[in-house]
């Protein structure tokens, strides 16, 4: 017992100093995303939707997201999922409230797709660095009825970032846009195939065929007859 008590004793100092130097560690601020189409497609009075993934595998806090849509054609209705709402964040002990539409804790790279992912995340391909995990938001764009084929439109979603100090209170924050291009098409999607005509060596045949045949059989009746008189004169 007496050998086991400067081992416990150890690690718990050793716990300590970890955990000391990871508070020391410098701040690193990170908005990272990746954003989906640029195109949506939408018919009159129907929806569509573009999507953005925001991650966190260079920073080692978390960034805190407020969305609004900053341009959208008038009349038309664009949702934000997820919407504002509040969070409560313990920062040493204190209670703060923040507004956001949601945060991003620092996570690290993966070599490969993860299978199973934490509730409100999902595994995204990160070009040249493998796979992070990521939260999703969803523009919903909404068109009225009375909307004309062809119309095209332009939103943009304002996303700010921040990083809380402290006092709860945002010490660093970082703004970005992204942009959609919305095109009204038609409510037809599908194609019909129908042939009007079968062209070619078959088609042809099958065409004049009877014309042939007709003609064959007066020849052949000409021939006998012609043979029939000969033989009589004879």
């Amino acid at each position: 017992m007496r050998r086991i008590i400067p081992v416990i004793l150890a690690l718990i100092v050793l716990m300590t100093l970890s955990s000391a130097a990871l508070a020391q560690e410098p701040a690193k601020y990170n908005l990272a995303s990746i954003q989906g189409s640029k195109e949506i497609k939408i018919i009159p009075g129907g929806e569509g939707s573009g999507v953005i993934y925001f991650y966190n595998i260079d920073g080692n806090r978390i960034t805190h997201i407020v969305l609004e849509i900053s341009q959208a054609p008038a009349n038309w209705q664009v949702e934000i999922q997820p919407p504002l709402g509040e969070t409560q964040v313990d920062i040493g002990g204190k209670i703060v409230t923040v507004s956001e539409n949601l945060y991003i804790e620092p996570s690290q790279a993966l070599s490969q797709k993860a299978e199973d992912t934490p509730a409100g995340t999902v595994c995204i391909a990160i070009p040249q660095r493998g796979y992070a995990l990521a939260k999703e938001v969803k523009i919903i764009v909404r068109a009225p009825d009375s909307e004309k084929i062809g119309t095209r439109g332009e939103i943009i979603v304002a996303a700010t970032a921040r990083w809380l100090g402290q006092s709860g209170a945002a010490a660093v924050s970082q703004n970005r846009d992204f942009n959609f291009s919305v095109e009204v098409i038609s409510e037809t999607t599908g194609f019909e195939e129908k042939i009007l005509e079968k062209k070619g060596a078959g088609g042809t045949t099958g065409k004049w065929l009877p014309v042939i045949i007709g003609a064959a059989v007066v020849v052949l009746g000409t021939i006998l007859i012609l043979l029939y008189i000969r033989r009589r004169r004879e």
